[in-house]
């Protein structure tokens, strides 16, 4: 069962639906194998589907909005402790 969203097929987060614990699958639209959660994840958070160097675009609805301040890995919680923002 599908306990995220993923908005747009070239997006590198999905957000989850319900809080998701570490160790636990993410599973999204269209994905093939689930991720694992690397560590707990709130509800309407963000979580990397696809490996992030520091200082790549990160992509949700199709657009920008942030750039990775670490290297992000897939399952990986995506918020302000790793993300620069782009909004102004």
């Amino acid at each position: 069962m599908e306990n995220s969203i993923l908005i747009r097929p070239n997006d590198s987060v999905v957000t989850v639906i319900e809080p998701i614990a570490k160790g636990r699958a993410i599973h999204y639209p269209g994905c093939k194998q689930p991720l694992l959660a690397s560590q707990d994840i709130p509800i309407y958070h963000k979580v990397a589907i696809t490996e992030i160097k520091k200082g790549e675009h990160l992509y949700k609805y199709g657009e920008k909005f942030g750039i990775a301040t670490t290297d992000i890995a897939p399952g990986e919680h995506v918020h302000i402790h790793n993300v620069a923002s782009l909004r102004a």
